[in-house]
């Protein structure tokens, strides 16, 4: 596709009308020598967003997924309809502060290896602080948020290279994607942003953290945290994530340890009792927990022969060391001290 303008920035929608103004509002406040255009990009919504759309943000460009595609397949949707050189994914419940689109394209074109620029996101109803600068993964293979829940005391303030990017307010660049490939629908939502990065790094590509594209969001404004939804797509993306980039080592680990956690809230169920820690979560989370465990196992064993094919075109195109992504994960141990 032929790019007219500098940057285009996709925001992916899902009944979320009660955010979209202060969205937008924000988003056409902001300036960039070349042009940019703004994608709504609406995965099936019943709440009128589409009709208060066009009725009042007539500049934003309306895309209808006439379905809910989720995270990936709305925004690669978006992706393949943009028009700009760079291509900036915003969730609709964020307000973006000055300048933020600005110093993103900046940094992505301060070197050609980027394939994606994350933002500073701080929550919407606490902007002293952070909610993400820049995605880890821990060593165990799940995804943490860096500085999350940290005041926001200038210790995020310089641009530098992390491991992945949040995928709620982040640049990608048009040459990695056509390297790497998009966003994995497979997942639908969850840990495809930190799938992503993965395997742009496998093929060499850097991820920058960008301190003055500073971003308010709204925690959970879209779906709800700990919901069997939440939990079970969470708990079965990191499962895809690790099987289709990790080395064998690594994810027979983390297989082995999803197995033994979900033994032990099996038995703790079977017993009357929940195992550990969830002893304080509310009557009946075990039962659903146990259930959320076996749709991720029947998930797994359906997808296996998709994530395997994918496995084996991921490891076998890539150009950095495995060591070399190791040495990014940060110790669980160290995680769940803070």
């Amino acid at each position: 596709m032929q790019t007219t303008q500098r940057a285009s920035v996709v925001v992916l929608n899902h009944n979320g009308c009660r955010y979209l103004d202060a969205c937008l509002a924000a988003l056409f406040q902001q300036e960039l020598d070349g042009g940019f255009e703004v994608l709504l990009v609406d995965n099936g919504s019943t709440d009128g967003s589409v009709a208060h759309v066009r009725s009042r943000w007539a500049a934003a460009r309306v895309v209808e997924a006439g379905a809910n595609r989720g995270f990936a397949g709305g925004n690669n949707l978006g992706i393949r309809e943009a028009r700009g050189r760079h291509l900036v994914l915003l969730n609709n419940d964020t307000r973006v502060r000055g300048g933020w689109l600005r110093a993103l394209v900046e940094c992505a074109e301060s070197d050609p290896a980027v394939g994606a620029v994350t933002s500073k996101m701080v929550f919407m109803d606490r902007p002293q602080v952070i909610q993400n600068a820049g995605s880890l993964v821990l060593t165990d293979g799940s995804g943490g948020d860096r500085g999350s829940g940290e005041d926001d005391r200038g210790q995020y303030d310089r641009r530098e290279e992390v491991f992945a990017a949040c995928g709620g307010a982040a640049l990608l660049a048009r040459p990695m994607l056509d390297d790497v490939g998009l966003l994995d629908e497979t997942f639908f939502a969850y840990y495809e942003d930190t799938d992503l990065s993965w395997r742009m790094r496998l093929r060499g590509w850097r991820v920058l953290y960008e301190p003055s594209a500073v971003v308010e969001h709204v925690h959970s404004g879209t779906s709800v945290e700990w919901s069997p939804f939440f939990t079970f797509h969470v708990d079965r993306n990191r499962l895809f994530m690790i099987l289709k980039n990790a080395p064998p080592g690594f994810a027979v680990g983390a297989f082995a340890r999803f197995g033994w956690l979900a033994l032990r809230a099996a038995a703790g169920r079977r017993r009357g009792r929940e195992p550990g820690p969830a002893a304080a979560e509310p009557s009946g989370a075990g039962a659903v927990r146990v259930r959320v465990h076996v749709r991720v196992v029947l998930s797994l064993l359906g997808r296996l022969p998709e994530m395997l094919a994918k496995r084996r075109r991921i490891r076998g195109g890539r150009c950095v060391d495995d060591a070399e992504i190791l040495r990014w994960f940060y110790p669980r141990e160290l995680w769940d001290a803070r």
